[in-house]
């Protein structure tokens, strides 16, 4: 799915089979390049032990992109 959220594109590219991580490329107006980050939790945890985790080749993510993706994340992790 592709969002756009301000003058950025989120897409979701991935969840795994238990529906426990969601992967997000980002790409901001006027920027070629996507970054791609994931937000994820143990099947035995609950929310507030959700992780973030950044690609290391994404340089720098948005941090209002952060944000809307943990408001999604909620609902569907």
């Amino acid at each position: 799915m592709v969002f756009v959220v301000g003058d950025m594109e989120i897409a979701t590219v991935g969840t795994d089979g238990d529906d426990r991580a969601i992967e997000f490329l980002v790409r901001p107006e006027g920027v070629l390049e996507e970054a791609r980050f994931a937000i994820f939790r143990e099947h035995d945890q609950d929310w507030e032990s959700a992780r973030l985790a950044i690609d290391p080749h994404s340089g720098s993510i948005p941090l209002a992109a952060v944000e809307w993706a943990v408001e999604f994340a909620r609902e569907y992790l």
